[in-house]
């Protein structure tokens, strides 16, 4: 053990505190913190609209974040990538003189292959097959920066790791479910506080949940998902706010605006998103029901627009929860909320960035000359 903080040392991700010395014999206790200040980490959200960046060092130091417009979907599987990379280089002109970057993670929404290298299927990219990680690493050798860890994650996968571990602040053992997303309804799975993946990368595929078997087509092409009764889409038109037409294009292109019509109604209580809201509730509660009995999580955690509008939703979740609950296996689980946060998937990107490099230290950083 002495050896190793020693090699942690010397790369400075631990540093010795003050020493404590306690009551009796011997020599004093001398405890260790992250350090991890000559290491920085990249997170990046890929967006349809927007690219968002966070660095920050593995210690958890924020360095810089920012979110550039870039229209990815119109530009297609070849251009998006193309348009990326031109912002990526960008971002690590900004990197100080005094940190190397060690690791990135890429947030899609979409499917990612299983050993976390390319971009699978993503239906709002427009991408299939499109090798995001080889393209990344092409783009670092180009500018001279190597021994960096890529790694790409379904954009919820990372919402759910940084609201489980940041904004509720919950213990490193919990098993939660997170609901979220922008576009359509989104899913994760966090277990002992990291992602849940499953056998090849789309574990927690909650969106697609069947909770109505007479319910609407699904634009996956199975009917009665969670994402046909309570997307954003369906709320928008299901509640009278905008024909179905116009609530396709608000979710497509300014996913931000169409959940801030949903909260606003919600505020106001019109009558027909009310109905929908319920109708909405009521498949949300089922899916969580389902999910309750099958992980038997510490908490369920509604984020993104379901976020925005949960004081609708939840009513019909704990209606539906209630025998659930009643039963001793369960009745502790809680079901939450949190704000919407445009750097959530950014963030969490960050969080798992870090981690990589803290599970392969010594295979990522170098000791440092003092």
């Amino acid at each position: 053990m002495t050896d190793l903080i020693g090699e942690l040392r010397t790369r400075r991700l631990v540093k010795e505190l003050d020493p404590i010395r306690r009551p009796g014999a011997g020599r004093p206790t001398r405890p260790i913190a992250l350090d991890g200040e000559p290491w920085c980490v990249l997170g990046i959200h890929v967006d349809p609209d927007r690219v968002d960046f966070a660095a920050a060092t593995v210690g958890g130091r924020e360095l810089w974040t920012e979110s550039v417009p870039a229209d990815l979907r119109e530009a297609g599987p070849e251009g998006g990538p193309a348009t990326l990379d031109r912002l990526l280089r960008t971002q690590l002109a900004r990197l100080p003189s005094d940190k190397s970057l060690v690791a990135i993670e890429l947030g899609v929404p979409g499917y990612v292959s299983s050993d976390r290298a390319a971009v699978g299927w993503s239906a709002s990219l427009g991408w299939r097959d499109v090798p995001l990680g080889r393209l990344t690493s092409a783009t670092l050798d180009d500018l001279g920066i190597s021994r960096v860890h890529i790694g790409i994650s379904n954009e919820c996968h990372l919402a759910a790791l940084h609201a489980t571990r940041v904004e509720l602040d919950l213990p490193a053992d919990v098993i939660a479910v997170y609901l979220g997303g922008s576009r359509e309804v989104g899913s994760a799975v966090i277990i002992n506080g990291e992602i849940f993946r499953g056998a090849h990368g789309g574990a927690g595929d909650l969106g697609h949940h069947h909770v109505d078997p007479d319910g609407p087509k699904c634009w996956c092409g199975r009917t009665g998902c969670l994402e046909s009764l309570a997307g954003p889409k369906r709320l928008l038109s299901k509640g009278d706010l905008l024909p179905p037409a116009e609530a396709e294009r608000l979710v497509d292109d300014h996913p931000d605006q169409a959940a801030e019509v949903l909260a606003d109604a919600v505020r106001t209580g019109e009558h027909h998103v009310r109905a929908a809201l319920d109708e909405a509730g009521a498949a949300l509660g089922r899916a969580i029901d389902d999910v309750v009995g099958l992980i038997n999580p510490d908490v369920v955690i509604l984020g993104g627009y379901l976020g925005a509008i949960s004081a609708q939703l939840l009513p019909a979740v704990e209606r539906r929860l209630g025998d659930r609950l009643s039963i001793t296996a369960f009745a502790d689980t809680k079901v939450r909320a949190v704000d919407r946060n445009p750097v959530r998937v950014a963030a969490g990107a960050v969080l798992a960035a870090r981690d990589a490099v803290l599970y392969d230290p010594l295979a990522l950083t170098a000791p440092v000359q003092t």
